[in-house]
């Protein structure tokens, strides 16, 4: 049996989480060959709400539609660190935003608190933080190449849209955790 890596991004609406969500799974999926199930759920409001992206992969079958104890879990609030760091196994693999995460609960797992959204607005445009958290995601664990993330962005975005995406990438896979 293959093993199963769950994976959650969450944090508040409008921070584009779901985004980041498919275009990990679009990556692991299509540049890597791995099977993948990717699903989004929301707060009530969209904007402002809940917002979570749940990535399960494996070279084997996905049976599982629903991370329940995440081996990488990506925090980009406080609400979301709160309820999910404690349920993260305790060799996983924790990114907090620090912007937005003050208060880290206890866990076993590997913390590493990174300026996502800092680094975002340094780049002139706050909502790649959701990209420079993959570029992170990318350098500290094995689940997914950062040229399988490069070869994803040129495929979904262009012109403009598409440079942003590739510094805030090259940004967070550069990243030094605080």
């Amino acid at each position: 049996m293959e093993r199963l890596i769950q994976i959650l991004l969450g944090g508040t609406g409008g921070q584009g989480l779901g985004l980041a969500g498919a275009i990990l799974a679009q990556a692991v999926a299509e540049e890597e060959g791995k099977n993948v199930i990717e699903t989004e759920l929301y707060g009530i409001s969209m904007r402002g709400g809940m917002s979570l992206a749940q990535v399960m992969v494996s070279s084997g079958e996905v049976t599982e539609i629903r991370v329940t104890e995440p081996d990488i879990l990506l925090a980009m609030s406080q609400f979301v660190a709160d309820l999910y760091i404690p349920k993260t196994k305790k060799n996983g693999v924790i990114l907090l935003d620090a912007t937005h995460v003050g208060n880290i609960p206890g866990s076993e797992a590997n913390v590493f608190r990174m300026p996502f959204t800092e680094a975002a607005r340094s780049l002139g445009n706050e909502t790649v933080a959701n990209v420079v958290a993959l570029g992170s995601i990318s350098s500290l664990t094995n689940v997914v190449k950062k040229q399988s993330l490069v070869n994803t962005l040129r495929k979904r975005f262009s012109s403009s849209a598409l440079e942003i995406n590739l510094k805030a990438l090259e940004v967070g896979y550069a990243m030094k955790p605080r």
